[in-house]
């Protein structure tokens, strides 16, 4: 029975699950994942974890957190979904397959429209609903918790980009989005974001709006990689990210073709294109799959295993990183902290993370790109002895965190 007196987390995994059997974790996905390790390993056993599956709602305590944690490690999970899903045509679908090994040991479900009976009959007593991953923001869900008499509900959001930025994302996102901002809006007691910028965007996107919830920055975590000590190829350059029309990539190319121009064969540099393929990238891609230099000094990767990522950041002279708009952005940090020069877009929330870390160029002239990369291959500019970067590490973050939810979050909606 949970204690009155206490506040228990209940920690949404909905996005982790929807990423069951993929390799590669983007910075979101990182994000809820470390809360899902420190809340298994730091948090009463009262706490809870909630997914909205394929079919309903899960309500998973440590135990279930605990598989879904082996899950993402690369444990078993399960060979096939359940009858249902197989019955569907989903039985080899990462997801039914996970869901199949939480739903057997769940301690509550529901149906679609039935969350509020399921938190009627969880009675906690005080919780947190905590929601870090930008998924199952759904009127149901937001709504069931915000009207549970003795629940708050805070929301992590981590950038606005498909609202200040809307060519740059999927079709139809920028509206889907604006409505889970909406829905936060309405139902949250608290917002926390990831940076002074994602702050300030929060605030002028929500600046006409009658109500709005109070907000606290809480830089994300980090963990520190092994800084490497082998020597640098002055060749090895490094994109690393979801191919997007945000991060860029054409400008690289563009920079590449400049350089194929001006120097000869053998001092050409390598460009090492790591990440999945996102959405509106079809012309990009097919410029790549006709480019003569594809495979000679444009290496295009596909999403790497992180011991791979870390291996190309080790040799790497610098990570290239001309993304357009970021709410974070972990590579150039991480590679900053591996001993890789970060040449990056001119963007405040960079500058904000990075600081004096990291070599800041106009993310619209390919110029000034070819000739920085030109000047470190032919070894006509030393690379800067930059300080590494001041980074929050995980611990740090759980502690801001934990302590804005332990402040006078009250229930003020209008």
């Amino acid at each position: 029975m949970a204690d009155p007196g206490r506040t228990t987390l209940w920690l949404d995994v909905t996005r982790l699950v929807s990423r069951a059997g993929r390799d590669i974790l983007t910075g979101v996905d990182r994000v809820e994942h470390a809360w899902l390790v420190h809340l298994i390993e730091t948090a009463p056993s009262e706490s809870r974890y909630i997914l909205r599956s394929t079919r309903g709602y899960l309500l998973l305590d440590r135990r279930g957190a605990a598989r879904l944690a082996a899950i993402l490690a690369g444990g078993d999970m399960r060979e096939r979904g359940d009858p249902l899903s197989r019955l569907i045509g989903k039985g080899r679908a990462p997801r039914h397959r996970v869901e199949a090994a939480l739903r057997a040991v769940a301690v509550d479900r529901a149906l679609p429209f039935c969350l509020p009976r399921l938190l009627a009959r969880a009675a906690p007593g005080r919780f947190t609903y905590l929601n870090l991953g930008h998924s199952n923001l759904s009127q149901a869900t937001l709504t069931a918790f915000a009207r549970a008499p003795q629940a708050r509900v805070a929301v992590l959001i981590h950038d606005l980009i498909p609202t200040t930025h809307p060519d740059l994302v999927a079709d139809g996102m920028p509206a889907r989005f604006s409505g889970r901002i909406e829905q936060v809006r309405q139902t949250a007691d608290l917002v926390i974001c990831n940076s002074d910028a994602t702050e300030a965007d929060l605030a002028a996107h929500w600046q006409n709006a009658p109500r709005r919830p109070p907000t606290v920055v809480a830089a994300l975590g980090v963990d520190v990689p092994p800084r490497a000590t082998g020597p640098r190829d002055p060749r090895h350059f490094v994109m690393l990210g979801t191919i997007e029309p945000r991060k860029n990539h054409a400008l690289m190319i563009d920079v590449w073709e400049r350089l194929a121009a001006e120097l000869a064969p053998d001092q050409m540099p390598d460009l090492h294109i790591i990440g999945p393929t996102g959405w509106k990238v079809g012309p990009l891609m097919d410029r790549l799959a006709r480019h003569p230099l594809l495979g000679r000094s444009i290496h295009l990767h596909g999403p790497l295993p992180e011991a791979e990522v870390q291996a190309h950041l080790s040799r790497a002279v610098a990570l290239l990183f001309p993304s357009l708009a970021e709410g974070y952005g972990y590579p150039p940090l991480e590679a900053a902290l591996m001993g890789a020069l970060p040449i990056c877009s001119d963007l405040k929330v960079l500058r904000k993370t990075l600081g004096d870390s990291a070599v800041y160029l106009n993310v619209t002239d390919a110029y000034s790109w070819s000739e920085t990369i030109k000047k470190h291959v032919l070894g006509m500019s030393a690379l800067p002895d930059l300080p590494p970067p001041k980074v929050t590490l995980w611990p740090a973050h759980f502690e801001m965190v934990t302590r804005a939810l332990a402040g006078d979050v009250g229930k003020g909606r209008s």
